[in-house]
């Protein structure tokens, strides 16, 4: 997976103002830092405090997945 190289001083200031969203037209999209990308570009979560913030977020922002696909967006088995 490559990473999207951002060279806009605006854009980077954007993201880095400790927002957890940033909107492009009608769609918002979800930032996380982190340190390293598996080759399946799949986020591991290993701190229970973010698991419990992600999964908040995507119960608010996506209640039309199951579990099971959270489970599997955050590399986690059922």
């Amino acid at each position: 997976m490559e990473p999207i190289k951002i060279e806009n001083d605006e854009v980077k200031k954007a993201i880095q103002s400790g927002r957890p969203y940033i909107q492009v037209d009608a769609k918002k999209y979800l930032l996380m830092e982190v340190e390293v990308v598996n080759e399946y570009a799949a986020y591991v979560v290993t701190d229970p405090v973010e698991e419990k913030r992600l999964r908040a977020t995507l119960d608010r922002e996506n209640p039309i997945l199951t579990d099971e696909e959270i489970n599997a967006m955050l590399g986690i088995d059922s």
